[in-house]
């Protein structure tokens, strides 16, 4: 079933014509914004409730992952997991090549291939 030589000029000028509606429209709401806006002023600023903003070091939470409880949950699962991601490229597309001939057998032996 091919596209009708009308169709096929059209949606591509149909996406490009949506394109710019919405960039329009984009624009159009962004120009709405203040013009009072003054960078390095008091407006960029943090605001916590009238208090002073603390230094970078006291704004930080300190924490050693912040899944940690995930993965404690989920020990079991991920140390033998972790273990068998080395980081090489190679044992990754060995274990790929592998499932994929291994499935082609699967498949080859069912009579869906």
């Amino acid at each position: 079933m091919s596209a009708s030589p009308v169709l096929s000029f059209w949606a591509p000028l149909m996406v490009v014509i949506a394109f710019l509606i919405v960039a329009a429209i984009t624009y159009a709401y962004r120009s709405r914004g203040r013009s009072s806006y003054k960078r390095d002023t008091e407006q960029t600023k943090v605001f916590l409730s009238g208090e002073d903003e603390p230094e970078a070091g006291m704004r930080h939470v300190r924490a050693h992952n912040m899944y940690w409880g995930f993965f404690e949950a989920m020990k079991r699962y991920y140390d033998p997991v972790v273990r068998a991601h080395t980081g090489i490229v190679n044992d990754y597309l060995i274990w790929m090549f592998g499932l994929a001939a291994l499935v082609g057998v699967l498949l080859f032996a069912s009579g869906l291939f």
